[in-house]
């Protein structure tokens, strides 16, 4: 609650605010009597919020000032902070450990142990001994420290799986996210500093009652769940709730493009709704890796976000690439990774062309991003054109990786990527699925021995008059 006076020659007044959910209350009146108390509901807590932020700006903008009590913040919720902020810190998660040693929290001990055993100077003898202190000490406080989510990461068929790293949950992995897991995230002790999440499916809820088709499980509706969520969303919605997104590092949302021999996939259907992804990702401001295999993603909306490091973004099966967008964000500065792999082209765009664009590639070869190493840019339609703007931008002094797999490149692109002396700085070039013949191929592995050049084509692009097949090796769903 948020409370603010005014006083003048003629009254002095009180006016307070109360946030929950949903909802806010007003008290109002003279100070030193109770006052008047009126209660509003809106639909959603984003509209509440917002509602009460215009109210209190009202408010000081007639000379009202907040009286409300600072809050006092603990030790521990100051190192909290420090190691949010820079999980890199070993000093900081040290010293949490000292406290809560001195606290006499058992967790302060095994914050002691695993941090010890990220040693790599460690000898045998005291790294078994480590482990086997690191085991016993899980083994009798971790029911304790995962709560709820204990229940769902056990037994004989784990729908999550896990890992504790610096004495804390440091990586969660929903095989089939369900609301009531998100919900025992959200009330779990230890997630409080967790690093990656993961969603690789999500299950298809109704609530309970329901009547609708095609449904695996049933939730009990909530402030973070209404009755009225799509069922492909409701998990998502839950975690949206989740108060340790803040320290999420690394977000992946999709199944992985990587088969279990560790090699990538060929051919992906998409069965993630990315729809909720963007109100995951406001919510963690160090985000530095997002990897969304998924379709329906407002990439415009995020890509916009303040992400000052981020480092990482893949995006699959998605019919927007505003990668100028990307570009552009002034709060990102040390990107190293794009990867895209779009939906496959849909027969109604097919006067549209790719859904990567000349356009998209430029912004990215301007982008004053001084580390970025990884380029991939999948079913594109700039052939010539972009290997052109790739080799005058010099992009390529930079880049370690440049894959553009299922493009319409011919002999001319070839040439111009093989002539130029930078391609030496590549350690992978991926130009499957072009439209290179004998001679390009052969100037390219003179240049650059390791490229791929298999499965050429022959197709140059949408002016052949029909969808060129190459823009259709994406999720066909």
């Amino acid at each position: 609650m948020r409370t603010f006076e005014f006083s003048d020659a003629k009254s002095h007044k009180f006016w307070s605010i109360d946030v929950s959910g949903t909802s806010f209350t007003v008290t109002y009146g003279k100070i030193g009597t109770a006052g008047q108390t009126q209660t509003k509901s809106f639909p959603t807590a984003e509209k509440a919020q917002a509602e009460a932020d215009k109210l209190i700006k009202e408010k000081t903008g007639k000379g009202y000032v907040e009286k409300t009590p600072k809050a006092t913040t603990s030790e521990s919720e100051a190192l909290e902070k420090a190691i949010i902020a820079n999980p890199h810190d070993i000093a900081a998660w040290s010293a949490y450990a000292d406290l809560l040693l001195e606290q006499g929290d058992p967790r302060g001990d095994f914050m002691r142990v695993q941090l010890a055993l990220e040693d790599e100077a460690l000898g045998k003898a005291e790294r078994t001994k480590l482990k086997k202190q690191e085991a016993d000490l899980l083994k009798k406080h971790e029911k304790e420290w995962l709560g709820d989510l204990h229940a769902f990461a056990t037994g004989a068929e784990p729908t999550l799986t896990y890992t504790f790293a610096r004495g804390w949950l440091w990586e969660v992995d929903f095989i089939r996210l369900k609301v009531n897991e998100a919900r025992a995230l959200a009330k779990c002790p230890s997630a409080k500093l967790l690093q990656k999440l993961r969603v690789e499916q999500v299950e298809h809820e109704a609530p309970v009652g329901s009547k609708e088709s095609y449904i695996d499980s049933y939730y009990t509706p909530g402030p973070d769940v209404p009755a009225d969520t799509e069922s492909s969303d409701a998990g998502l919605m839950a975690l949206c709730r989740v108060p340790c997104l803040a320290s999420v590092r690394s977000l992946m949302l999709g199944e992985s493009d990587i088969n279990p021999q560790g090699k990538e996939e060929e051919y992906m259907n998409c069965h993630f709704s990315g729809e909720v992804a963007y109100h995951l990702i406001k919510q963690m401001p160090h985000i530095e890796e997002m990897r969304l295999l998924a379709h329906r993603v407002d990439a415009k909306k995020i890509f916009a976000l303040p992400m000052p490091n981020l480092r990482v973004v893949q995006l699959y099966h998605s019919t927007k690439y505003p990668l100028e967008v990307l570009a552009t964000n002034k709060s990102i500065k040390h990107m190293t990774h794009i990867l895209c792999h779009p939906h496959a082209l849909d027969f109604d765009d097919e006067e549209a062309g790719a859904y990567i664009r000349l356009a998209q590639l430029k912004a990215i070869c301007k982008a004053n991003w001084p580390n970025f190493t990884h380029l991939r840019l999948r079913l594109t339609d700039f052939g010539d054109k972009g290997a052109k703007e790739i080799v005058d931008s010099g992009i390529l002094k930079r880049l370690k990786m440049l894959d553009l797999q299922g493009g319409c490149m011919t002999n001319v692109g070839a040439a111009a990527l093989a002539s130029s002396p930078d391609l030496k700085n590549l350690e992978i070039l991926n130009l499957s699925r072009n439209a290179i013949e004998d001679d390009g191929t052969k100037a390219l592995r003179k240049a650059f021995p390791k490229v791929d050049v298999s499965a050429q084509h022959g197709e140059t692009g949408p002016s052949d008059g029909e969808t060129p097949e190459y823009l259709m090796e994406g999720d066909i769903e």
